[in-house]
């Protein structure tokens, strides 16, 4: 998990995180090793939320959700997080 806002509220209450993430490997392609990274942002919403402002800004994390557009006019990728796991603290 890379940098974000702190957690704040929707006006109906609900906890909501916004940050981005940095991701770094190894792959194969074309028989051939790889290093690949890129940064996206994401959010998260309720308990999810609450749960990943509590860690480590440096945490190793394995994340599941769903990709949606940013907004209305803006079609980046936006991942929601719907589950998490941390890997390393």
């Amino acid at each position: 998990m890379v940098v974000g806002e702190s957690l704040r509220y929707t006006p109906a209450g609900i906890p909501v995180l916004q940050f981005r993430l940095a991701h770094a490997s190894q792959q194969i392609e074309a028989d051939r090793e790889r290093t690949v990274s890129c940064e996206i942002d994401a959010q998260a919403f309720g308990e999810v939320a609450t749960r990943l402002a509590a860690c480590k800004t440096d945490s190793y994390l394995t994340l599941t959700g769903f990709l949606d557009r940013k907004g209305a006019r803006n079609p980046m990728p936006n991942l929601h997080v719907t589950e998490f796991k941390i890997i390393k603290e």
